[in-house]
């Protein structure tokens, strides 16, 4: 039983439970890769059955990973998997159960609104939410439930890319600010002259025969 009831591993060279952020990133990008088709298909197919079967293995994802052990999530384990090879990458357990509960109460509204069928502004606005969340969690690795811990003064040793950390971290250049602003106006502008040259209406020209 204490295999099963039990949030995170105990790793030598470790005074705290951790988890391993490879798999916490892959299980991340998973659901959010097949989150996003799920929506998708809302649109293509105008059903929300994908929609549905989605939240609900997002729904037993967390119910598993908060409550029994995230090392026995379905998710998890594809993540486990996939970076089998990987060197683990140990992060405190306490921040990731906090923002993972996090994750199992936006699960818990998800069910609310499946079982009595609700269509609502709030259940797709946490749809998108949950999406944003693993987005920004297995491509940039940032764990915003753990900043959020962090934020609450709540004591920490390691966080995904040390954000719980109080150490002086680098500056970022400034002048980056606006190469990337530039890239942005490259990026509309060649977006607007491509419409109006190529994707514009033009006048048809009609031949009529005598």
């Amino acid at each position: 039983m204490s295999i099963l009831l039990n949030f995170g591993e105990t790793v030598v060279d470790y005074d705290y439970k951790v988890i391993n952020e490879r798999e916490a990133r892959a299980s991340a990008g998973i659901m959010f890769l097949l989150g996003l088709l799920s929506l998708f298909s809302v649109h293509l197919y105008r059903t929300i059955f994908w929609a549905e079967l989605f939240s609900i293995t997002f729904i037993l994802e967390f119910f598993v990973r908060v409550l029994i052990n995230p090392k026995y999530a379905p998710y998890m384990l594809i993540g486990g998997l996939i970076v089998s090879n990987q060197q683990p990458d140990w992060v405190e357990a306490k921040p990731k159960q906090f923002a993972w509960f996090l994750g199992l109460m936006l699960g818990v509204i998800m069910t609310y609104y499946i079982i009595f069928d609700i269509i609502s502004p709030i259940r797709l606005a946490i749809c998108w939410l949950c999406l944003f969340l693993m987005f920004v969690e297995s491509v940039f690795g940032i764990c915003l439930g753990c900043m959020l811990y962090k934020q609450m003064h709540w004591k920490t040793y390691k966080c995904p890319g040390n954000v719980c950390e109080t150490v002086s971290k680098p500056t970022y250049d400034k002048r980056k600010y606006f190469l990337i602003l530039a890239f942005l106006g490259l990026f509309f502008l060649t977006y607007f002259s491509l419409k109006s040259y190529k994707f514009s209406e033009k006048p048809k020209i009609v031949i009529v025969k005598e």
